[in-house]
């Protein structure tokens, strides 16, 4: 039995004193500035929170979720419960994503440190910290972070279990201990399944892995495979519920083509090309994906500054170093593993679009910031044993090595200096203020939460938004800390709000979408001159729609809203072939009747509508009642409107050109786009008498 290693006791409080220093770095890298980068919400991360995260705290569990494409559920499961803790808001949305980066920074060091020593695992320990790729997803509430820490842990305990020396160890502790290691990989690698599809891959490397020592490294094999088996079982069995889930999903979406998995069906193009005979987006793919690290990369502004590398040049030299490092000692398994690792994280981007995604290669992620941390420390090491002390001093050859040695000595500072400023920088700076990062990350509703937070004052206001889904409303009602404020959403492209009828009006327009006629018209006209807020916003006040032009008709539907104008922009007669645009203005006269609207994910799951509520019909009929043209919408945001709010909106028809001669006649009225069922119109005494208002439309009006 060989004796145990006696650690010098300087050398461990050295070692915990770097741990400290570096998990103290990395939290408070990922933690500090949560409010201003990322600069807003994602429509991405308010489906993760209100529509999957929400249905768990709504008292729904599903094994998987078919909404967005299909999401395993572990992230989701953990984020409820951190919700459910601290509620919603910017901590509480980033927090979970904050520890699985920091958790995974950690076990890189741990894994590093085990393969080739603490000096390699310093090194690219350090550069992950502070790299833009993890800070990117560390930071923002998508579940991709969540894959590697589960990773890194199953890779840990998978070599502890190879690497196993049962001579320090009686026979039946060493076995106890490999199974237990078996049964700890096997929980690891069910639990990843349940994070991201990437995770798929997980098995794939370890078997290959088992494969290669079967071929080169018996002794070691002999030690292992069965508690391979065993893992991938366990595995297996804790993944079957998921697997069956999805291929239910996936029988449920079939005639729609979404659900389960959709999102892998929707990316695989170059799989696609290939199955046709078409190799050369596969190859395309792959040489750009290949290129991330150095010369390419990620093309889109989610989660990059598009087509930034992972490194500098240097350190994308210093990578591929490490990869050649690795193919030259390929018949040593530690260094066969970073190949395989590296080859099989790198694969969804190859076979995916766009290539070189951050997002697709996350498996990849930890080992790309070892590679370039084993080329330096190889080359230290290198120069090291050349440098010897028996070298006489002064002499040219002593000399010589002593300079080669600090350049070398350079270069680790090179590496971690050049590109943790670069990192930093790009990403607490230049990223969050690019103008499509900020529309994307809806920069202007969070400026617009911090203005109403700080304008008491200020309890009711329209605010200008693309309506595209709910998440415009659920962006600010996080950010916004407070309870007494009433926001109505808006279209200003086609549509403007005035906040109560009988009182001025504040209007908060931002830099996108912007007001298109007649709305910029009627706003100009109406308004007083507008308040630059910030750069991207700007606050209007509008006086009492009751001062305006007084109302040609006043008719109450049975959803509680009332029109009270209809009228023609457009002053010539209507003419073939020629776009006219219809202006109605409504008032909620009580608190709208609508059916409930869940917040569902987008797309949705199979068979669930997530469509609007409610629309406004405008159908141009011939004189004989025959439908010429029509355009349906609401663009305002029902669900915001308050009693006593008042609305305009413009409908635009384009007459077709073989339509015949007038008079022709207007029929409005209101439906369920869901149902297609109308609302009715009242009478004086509150009873329905039809579905619609019909209007002449004749020469100049109606």
């Amino acid at each position: 039995m060989t004796k145990p290693k006696i650690q010098n006791p300087k050398s461990v409080i050295g070692h915990w004193s770097l741990v400290v220093i570096l998990l103290l770095l990395t939290w408070g890298l990922r933690l500090c500035c949560l409010e201003t980068v990322p600069p807003g919400w994602r429509d991405d991360e308010l489906i993760n929170i209100h529509a999957l995260s929400g249905e768990l705290l709504a008292g729904h569990f599903p094994l998987y979720f078919t909404g967005a494409s299909g999401h395993e559920p572990l992230y989701h499961y953990l984020h409820a419960g951190v919700h459910a803790v601290l509620g919603f808001n910017v901590l509480s949305g980033h927090l979970l994503s904050v520890a699985f980066g920091t958790l995974t920074v950690a076990l890189t060091y741990v894994l590093t440190r085990r393969l080739f020593g603490h000096m390699t695992a310093g090194i690219a320990s350090l550069a992950l910290s502070t790299s833009c790729w993890s800070l990117m997803y560390s930071r923002t509430a998508i579940r991709h972070i969540s894959l590697p820490p589960l990773a890194l842990a199953a890779f840990y305990v998978s070599w502890r279990s190879t690497n196993y020396e049962s001579t320090n160890l009686r026979i039946t502790d060493s076995v106890n201990s490999g199974f237990v290691n078996s049964v700890l990989v096997g929980l690891l690698l069910g639990a990843s399944l349940y994070t991201y599809p990437a995770a798929r891959l997980l098995p794939v490397l370890l078997v290959l892995f088992a494969a290669y020592l079967a071929l080169f490294h018996r002794d070691k094999f002999s030690r292992c495979w069965r508690g391979l088996l065993l893992a991938l079982a366990i595995m297996a069995v804790l993944a079957a519920p998921l697997g069956i889930a999805i291929a239910q999903g996936r029988s449920e979406a079939a005639a729609q083509g979404i659900g389960a998995d959709a999102r892998l069906a929707e990316l695989a193009v170059p799989l696609r090309e290939l199955q046709v005979g078409n190799p050369r987006p596969l190859l395309e793919s792959t040489w750009v994906t290949l290129g991330m690290f150095h010369a390419t990369g990620d093309p889109e502004w989610l989660y990059n500054i598009p087509n930034r590398p992972v490194f500098n040049l240097l350190g994308g030299a210093l990578l591929w170093a490490g990869v050649v490092l690795c193919l030259y000692r390929w018949r040593q398994p530690r260094y066969f593993f970073l190949l395989l690792w590296l080859g099989l994280g790198l694969l969804p981007a190859f076979i995916s679009t766009p290539p070189a995604s951050l997002s697709h290669t996350i498996l990849a992620q930890p080992v790309a910031y070892i590679l370039p941390a084993l080329a330096l420390v190889e080359a230290y090491r290198w120069l090291a044993i050349r440098h010897s002390p028996f070298v006489i001093r002064h002499s040219p050859f002593a000399i010589r090595h002593s300079l080669l040695f600090v350049v070398h000595c350079s270069l680790f500072i090179l590496f971690l200096t050049t590109n943790t400023i670069r990192d930093l920088h790009d990403y607490f700076i230049v990223w969050p203020q690019r103008g499509m990062v900020r529309l994307l990350y809806r920069v202007a509703y969070r400026e617009a939460a911090s203005y109403l937070n700080a304008h008491q004052e200020i309890d009711n206001i329209a605010i200008s938004s693309t309506l595209m889904g709910p998440w415009d409303r659920l962006a600010l009602e996080v950010d916004t800390h407070r309870d007494d404020v009433a926001v109505r959403l808006f279209n200003p492209e086609r549509a403007l709000v005035w906040a109560e009828e009988s009182a001025p009006s504040v209007v908060l327009l931002t830099s996108s979408p912007r007001p298109a006629p007649p709305i910029d018209d009627l706003l100009e006209a109406n308004a007083h001159p507008p308040e630059a807020i910030s750069p991207h916003l700007m606050l209007y006040t509008l006086p009492p729609v009751s001062n305006l032009q007084p109302p040609v008709s006043n008719l109450q539907f049975a959803n509680g809203l009332e029109l009270i104008e209809a009228r023609w922009v457009n002053e010539e007669p209507l003419v073939p072939g020629q776009e006219v645009v219809l202006l109605t203005t409504w008032l909620v006269a009580t608190q709208l009747d609508l059916p409930p609207i869940p917040i569902v994910a987008n797309p949705p799951p199979p068979g669930v509508y997530s469509g609007p509520r409610l629309a406004v019909f405008a159908h141009l009929l011939a004189a004989d009642g025959t439908f010429l043209v029509g355009d349906d919408g609401l663009w305002v945001d029902p669900l915001t409107l308050q009693p006593r709010d008042c609305f305009a909106q413009a409908h635009r028809l384009t007459l077709p050109h073989d339509v015949p001669g007038g008079p022709y006649f207007l029929e409005l009225g209101l439906y369920d786009p869901m149902t297609g069922v109308r609302w009715a119109v009242l009478d004086s005494t509150g009873q329905p008498v039809t579905d619609h208002v019909l209007l002449t439309a004749a020469g100049s009006g109606m």
